[in-house]
This record gives C-alpha cells, structure tokens and sequence, in this order.
C-alpha cells in the first residue's frame, strides 16, 4: 500500500471510530489534560473561503473546524447564498423578516486554507468541498450550521472532537476560535479570544445584552469579530465543540454574540459523517484500481 493510500486508509479509520461514538451518543476523543493541550486544538481550526457568484473577485472569508479529515464543521450563511445582512429572529426559533438563504454556493467555490494567518490572494488552498449538508429551510434563526465535505483529507491537521451527547449550560465557559483576528479584527489571522462564560442558553431573551435565543443557541459574553463566523466555540474543561459562531452584535461589544448548539443537530452529523466515510471508502478504491 502507497503512503497516500495508507494515510486515507488510517482517515477511514478514524471516521469509522467517530461514527461508532456517534451511535453510543458521545465521543471518543479524552478530555485535554493542560491549557497548552487546550490551545493545540486551536490547530484543527481551519478558514473556509467561499465565493458566491463567478463574476465576481469578492470572497466571503469565515472559520471552520476539522472535525474529521475530510469533514469541516462550519456555519450555514458561509455556504449559503444570503438574501439579507440583517436577520431578525424570536426566541421561538422564527424569522421575522423572510427567508435569510438563497441557494447554496457551489461546493467547487468552497476553499479550505490552513495556518495562522490566510492571504487569498497568494495562499494555495489545501482543500475545496465536494458536498455541503445543512438543516433544510432558508432560515437562519436556530439553524446557522453545516457540514463540508472534503475532496481529501486534511493531512498534517488535527481533527477536533464534537461533542453531541449534551448541551452547554449557563456558566460553562468555552473558547472561541477564529480567523477575525482578535480585537485588532485582522481579517484573516486565526485567533482565539479569552476564555468566554456562556451568559445564556435558548429559549430565550436577554435583556441587558439584546440577544434573542432559539431553543438550539446559546449566548457568549466575550466578541467575536467578522471572519470568526462558523469558527467553533471549544468547552474549556472537555476540549469538545460544542457550538458554531452565528451571528451577534458588534466586535466590541459585550455579550450578544450567538452560538449554535452543535449537539442540537445530531441527526445532521451523522449523516455528514457517514457522507465522508463514503467518499474515503471511493478513493481507497480509486486509488487501488489505479495502482493495477
């Protein structure tokens, strides 16, 4: 067996043993035992660059997570055409102004880029999408989350567990990672922001920060800034993601950041990660035949 071969094989592995988790509701990947274990992690957070229309040189720079090596975990409004900059929705989970999504963007228009810092213009990217799955409707309230197929595995980057057995909880804290590029906001440059307390779970409203809560989001207290959505949000105590960087207010601000709750969304990881499976098995296949 060719190394290439034999590193998608261990990938195919790995996907095999997640699933396995999948089905016994938690996952198989053991807590980080320091800080300094907590903030390699950081390594496994990726920039999804999309590019909604053909005519066009403009690219929407958001984050991602490996969460398996063909398998990126993101936020929907990266991979979704958007019909409005300004979603209104209710603690019900409603929109109160339309659709949000248009069609998807072409998965040959999605990029993955590894490192600290992304230039577009100069960097290779290391992936493109081949499959994006999402929750249905065009709505992004309770709903901002996808999954990103891989045409290969991302080698040399370490995948980040997810945890989908429970929920976060009011006071836990967790550390959100993105390329904003801090408070500087360097669009671009991978960062993680301090160690951020839940201040609210959906449903809900909070009142002093304005944040308005479906059942399956939860509310940061520290910024994130623009080029940070779809990064994941990392449970200090577990090193697991437990949620994806929707939207809020501004990258000064205080509290009104909101999360998707990743363990809400299940059903959707399964079937991502069962989507990746498969395409690991085509290439094993593929590149045997070939080798004949």
């Amino acid at each position: 067996m060719d190394p290439r071969t034999k590193r998608i094989s261990n990938a195919f592995g790995l996907i095999g043993s997640l699933l396995a988790a999948l089905a016994s509701g938690c996952a198989a990947h053991a807590p980080p035992r320091s800080v300094s274990d907590l903030e390699d992690r950081e390594s496994g957070v990726v920039a999804v660059a999309t590019s909604h229309d053909e005519n066009s040189p403009s690219v929407t720079l958001c984050s991602g997570a490996l969460v398996a090596p063909n398998l990126i975990l993101t936020a929907r409004h990266c991979v979704s055409k958007a019909t409005t900059t300004m979603p209104s929705c209710d603690a019900d989970g409603h929109t109160h102004n339309g659709p949000h999504f248009a069609e998807d963007a072409d998965p040959s228009a999605i990029s993955i880029y590894v490192g600290s810092k992304v230039r577009m213009d100069t960097d290779q990217p290391r992936a493109h999408a081949i499959q994006v799955l999402h929750p249905a409707g065009r709505v992004l309230c309770d709903a901002d989350v996808a999954y990103v197929v891989l045409d290969r595995p991302l080698e040399g980057v370490r995948s980040l567990p997810v945890r989908l057995s429970s929920p976060v909880e009011t006071g836990d804290y967790v550390l959100p990672v993105g390329f904003g590029g801090g408070l500087a906001n360097l669009i671009g440059e991978k960062h993680s922001r301090d160690r951020s307390r839940i201040l609210a779970v959906g449903p809900t409203s909070n009142a002093a920060t304005g944040a308005v809560l479906g059942p399956r989001e939860f509310e940061v207290a520290i910024a994130t800034c623009r080029g940070d959505s779809g990064g994941p949000a990392i449970d200090v105590r577990t090193g697991e993601v437990v949620g994806v960087i929707s939207r809020g207010g501004s990258c000064t601000a205080s509290g009104n950041h909101v999360y998707t709750r990743v363990d809400s969304y299940k059903r959707l990881a399964t079937v991502a990660f069962r989507t990746s499976e498969q395409v690991l098995r085509t290439q094993i296949a593929s590149t045997e035949w070939t080798e004949r």
